[in-house]
């Protein structure tokens, strides 16, 4: 039976009975019973909800493999800030977690070697010079050669040690020290500091980690994986990171042919877009692999299910007189932003678009909508 619910409050009883303000329709042998409310819009109504509907049709269903990954810095945009000899932190300029410009100061260190360099290139400065200016007549090729070649060893001294590119300027032009053997590391590339271990006084031998500096526009994320798994997420057409507050999608940038000796499992290495920084190294994700499967069945969109005044999902199909009757539907997972749903048939016309308008509607009609 259908009662049809007029945008004007009115009802039309099409067949049945009415009883106690309950709509029953008694079926064959009165062993089933079911309410089923149709609303009736205007086109008017219809145009101005954004109410568009859509024939139902079988879809390829995809096949999903779930897993996590471990977040981790883009080691091809990611920089080590390492002394080059063994230094003392005189001062630090940025902390674990600063957004940092390419040159921007990052460390004062001390070396007793950079001060005997830096020294040295100072007095080699004036002699080169004076070379240079008493001309070939006078300096023996020998002492011209000798004196070019320390001074050029000196300055490949202070740039392997560290000295950026401005100081050894500036050094070079005021030929004074007032601190000598202090110099600054600078940042390499912009990004984000995302390691810092150490503390001001420490002696940090050459090669030591100062900081790990990371370009966090992009990320890595490596998810370990059975051998099984492995090979069944090869051809996946799409992967999709979910975390607290990010979602988006990745593509695979490599595998680890070896296993971990450890776990037996191969990782698969990711790379995702990171607007707005939400990811940062340490933290772990939901990875879904995204696989075509041979299966069909029906997907409708997000926006066409809505919940029935009793708490079922529910739809609204189309019926031949231009009328939205409800049907109860049951969700059986979300692909790609659609549910997969049982309940409705193909060929029917399913409201893709305003529901929830309709769904209005139907609660304030009053009734309840049990169609089980």
């Amino acid at each position: 039976m259908k009662l049809k619910i007029l945008r004007g409050g009115s009802i039309g009883i099409l067949s049945q009975v009415v009883l106690c303000g309950s709509l029953l329709w008694a079926g064959e042998n009165n062993t089933a019973a079911q309410n089923v409310a149709e609303i009736s819009l205007t086109a008017a109504q219809v145009q101005a909800a954004g109410i568009e509907t859509s024939q139902i049709a079988l879809s390829p269903l995809e096949d999903r493999l779930v897993t996590t990954g471990e977040v981790q810095a883009n080691g091809y945009t990611a920089a080590l800030i390492t002394p080059r000899i063994d230094a003392i932190v005189m001062d630090r300029h940025v902390r674990l977690g600063d957004q940092v410009r390419l040159g921007q100061p990052l460390v004062t260190l001390f070396s007793v070697e950079m001060a005997r360099a830096q020294n040295r290139f100072i007095n080699l400065v004036e002699e080169w010079k004076r070379v240079q200016s008493l001309g070939r007549d006078i300096v023996s090729p020998k002492r011209r050669q000798q004196t070019e070649s320390d001074y050029r060893e000196v300055v490949a001294l202070l740039k392997a040690y560290g000295l950026s590119e401005a100081d050894f300027e500036k050094l070079r032009k005021d030929k004074s020290l007032d601190k000598p053997g202090e110099y600054i590391l600078y940042a390499p590339q912009a990004g984000t500091i995302t390691a810092d271990d150490f503390l001001v006084g420490a002696l940090i031998p050459s090669g030591d980690p100062l900081f790990e500096l990371a370009d966090e526009s992009t990320v890595w994320i490596e998810s370990p994986l059975s051998a099984r798994e492995f090979e069944r997420v090869a051809g996946a057409r799409r992967v999709i990171i979910r975390g607290e507050t990010f979602q988006g999608e990745a593509h695979i940038v490599t595998a680890h042919e070896k296993l971990d000796e450890t776990t037996r499992r191969r990782k698969i290495r990711l790379q995702v877009d990171n607007p707005g920084h939400l990811l940062h190294p340490g933290l772990f994700v939901d990875v879904a692999f995204v696989m075509s499967g041979d299966s069909q069945g029906i997907l409708l969109p997000l926006e066409a299910v809505v919940r029935s005044p009793d708490g079922d999902q529910m739809v609204f199909i189309r019926d031949d007189d231009g009328g939205f009757l409800p049907r109860e539907v049951e969700v059986q997972q979300t692909l790609s932003g659609q549910y997969q749903v049982t309940g409705v048939e193909v060929g029917e016309e399913v409201v893709v678009r305003g529901a929830f308008f309709i769904q209005s509607e139907l609660a304030k009609s009053g009734f309840s909508i049990h169609n089980h």
